[in-house]
């Protein structure tokens, strides 16, 4: 009883941290609730914030920016700055570490905001990450309405799986083990990667994303690209219901090089998010070929099957405190040393709508190893 008494004390003298207004919420004068429910998920008007490059249309505080009497120089009166921290309490059975103080287990300062009507910027930098500094993660332009047509592209350094969902919202520590998984000695899979997008809408609700990226992620200290190869990624995607309904189509093929060995991978697959006024749903499925991950003398393509499902439900709706998921990660691939399987609850409760107390079990199905955790999710 002693324990758990000292460690529910330990989770709850962080909120003594938690003080926090939000850069976006400053500028509008809005609650956080406005675009996340609960944070850092974003809901439908917070996607369509992010879309239209950090800003609504024709309700820009008229104060928000300086008037240099220049007409092709915005400048913002403040720098919106923000910043966010976790740390959690950690217990996993089976592991050397039992109970674990996982704090700060991310600390990162985020920036984002606009140069025109129509260019945009974004980037965050990971002070740190499970106890180690990082560095860059998402840092990009994103331009709009290119050339007065319904195009837009964003340049930089960006989750390749953006379109379909960011992992940055989700609302579990279990990683979506389906954009991070690699096969072999392979550095491709569909997590960051430095490149460019281009998507174009219509308004019969169809998007079309197209990406050309380096294909081999972000962990290049010496250089962006370590080979000639450059991969091509694509997503068709269709809204329905005024967007409650979206699924969609994505595909990647991608070439790598390891001294003088070539690996090429391939990854195609559907997607399906369905919004109702208290759940949420996600199912994605994708298969990955490789002809070589190991870059060994023989070929021989193998096929890895990975499947994400995600269950959000807000019992008081999105004005609510109480927020539960259920995640269900799988990997299982012809090389069963990568094969992934676990099952996630998820119960979180707004402290603040910038304070989330967050409590989660992930069973592992392939394994024992099993992890129980509480902690605290701010915005400030």
């Amino acid at each position: 009883m002693k324990k758990i008494f000292i460690l529910f004390l330990a989770v709850f003298m962080m909120v003594r941290f938690a003080a926090a207004i939000p850069a976006f919420a400053r500028k509008y004068g809005y609650s956080c609730e406005v675009c996340h429910a609960p944070i850092p998920h974003l809901k439908a008007f917070g996607e369509e914030f992010m879309d239209n490059g950090y800003r609504i249309p024709d309700k820009e505080p008229p104060r928000a920016t300086i008037d240099t009497g220049d007409p092709i120089l915005l400048l913002q009166r403040e720098l919106p700055l923000a910043f966010r921290f976790d740390g959690f309490l950690a217990h996993e059975p089976n592991s050397d570490v039992k109970p674990d103080v996982k704090s700060p287990f991310v600390m990162k300062i985020l920036s984002g905001g606009n140069l025109s009507n129509s260019i945009s910027y974004y980037a965050y930098f990971l002070m740190t990450e499970e106890g180690k500094i990082a560095g860059l993660e998402d840092t990009y332009l994103a331009f709009r309405n290119v050339f007065g047509t319904p195009i837009s592209v964003v340049f930089g350094q960006y989750r390749v799986s953006d379109p379909v969902k960011p992992s940055e919202i989700r609302l579990t520590f279990e990683e979506y083990k389906i954009y991070k998984f690699a096969i072999g000695q392979s550095q491709i899979n569909l997590s960051y990667d430095r490149g460019i997008l281009v998507s174009y809408g219509t308004k019969f609700g169809t998007d079309i994303v197209l990406q050309v990226v380096n294909g081999n992620g972000i962990d290049t200290p010496d250089i962006f690209d370590k080979d000639k190869y450059k991969s091509f990624v694509w997503r068709v995607g269709q809204s329905f219901s005024k967007k409650k309904v979206k699924i969609g189509l994505l595909g990647y093929h991608g070439k790598e090089e390891k001294g003088g060995v070539t690996n090429t991978v391939n990854y195609f697959g559907p997607d399906i998010r369905i919004r109702l006024p208290k759940v949420e749903l996600m199912f994605q499925v994708v298969r990955r070929s490789d002809t070589n991950p190991y870059f060994s003398g023989t070929e021989e393509k193998q096929n890895s099957d990975a499947l994400l499902g995600e269950v959000i439900f807000s019992p008081w709706g999105e004005k609510g405190r109480w927020f539960f998921t259920a995640a269900y990660n799988r990997v299982n691939s012809a090389w069963n040393e990568f094969d992934y399987q676990t099952l996630t609850l998820n119960a979180s409760y707004l402290l603040r709508r910038n304070v989330k107390w967050m409590n989660e079990y992930t069973h592992d199905l392939e394994g024992n190893h099993h992890r129980w955790l509480t902690g605290f999710i701010v915005g400030i």
